[in-house]
């Protein structure tokens, strides 16, 4: 049963993480609702959340692996978002648990191509596994965009970490992201159809909101780092002097 909080409802949970799902999903169940057969925009809609889902688990359960735990699992009108307590701090770690959802989403979307082609003929379930099949190879390529929070943004890091340091490489990733997000709003009008191998298209406010989520997103990771790359320098004198209480009696 549904537990309704502020901003979200509780799904359920799934390998002890709980699921919620966003207000702004509903945005998702209008734009299906175009294609004017309600059986197929809630069907659609449903594989699209369970994919979502899936794609979230290969993060978190990956995460896992290293050490990391995740805090819930959120269902967005752009997507999900897996609240992971830290992210491991070797670069191939971070490598690994930021490629395992674009993976899933890959290997779902092949799943459900072989299931639409061999196991279904011209019927509703058949076109609601190949519109599925498309969803998947669209947010596994989705997520590939170089920026944060994006996935292929933290692949970048982790990969950039092995030539410079971490607050270098996210900076780099963010300059990377900024670039992106620049092309997803003006990209049509500068005759750029394509970003890395995501063609440009749909609704302009909606790129416009992911291409927001970039440029912030990307500073955010970067002052981070920055705070992550200055507390390692600290000495042990610099350590107490900012966590010791003043001396009071003097």
């Amino acid at each position: 049963m549904l537990n309704f909080g502020f901003r979200k409802f509780k799904l359920g949970a799934m390998f002890g993480i709980p699921v919620y799902l966003d207000w702004s999903t509903i945005f998702l169940a209008l734009m299906f609702l175009q294609s004017g057969d309600i059986v197929f925009a809630v069907g659609l809609a449903v594989i699209l959340l369970a994919s979502i889902v899936l794609h979230e688990l290969g993060h978190s359960l990956t995460a896992r692996c290293f050490g990391c735990e995740t805090r819930d699992i959120t269902l967005t009108v752009i997507g999900g978002c897996a609240s992971l307590e830290r992210m491991p701090r070797k670069a191939w770690q971070e490598f690994l648990v930021s490629a395992a959802g674009p993976a899933t989403s890959f290997v779902l979307g092949i799943i459900l191509f072989v299931a639409a082609l061999y196991l279904t003929g011209d019927n509703l379930l058949g076109i609601l596994l190949y519109c599925g099949a498309q969803l998947n190879i669209g947010l596994g390529l989705f997520n590939l965009l170089p920026g944060f929070p994006m996935d292929g943004g933290r692949i970048f890091r982790s990969v950039m970490r092995a030539f410079m340091t971490r607050a270098k490489a996210t900076y780099a990733a963010m300059v990377v992201g900024r670039v992106a997000a620049g092309l997803l709003v003006l990209g049509p009008l500068l005759g750029v159809t394509h970003i890395w191998i995501i063609p440009i298209g749909g609704s302009f406010i909606l790129r416009a909101l992911i291409a927001w989520m970039i440029w912030q997103e990307g500073w955010r990771e970067y002052q981070l780092a920055l705070a992550e790359e200055s507390f390692t320098r600290w000495t042990q004198d610099d350590f107490e002097a900012r966590v010791s209480p003043p001396p009071y009696d003097r």
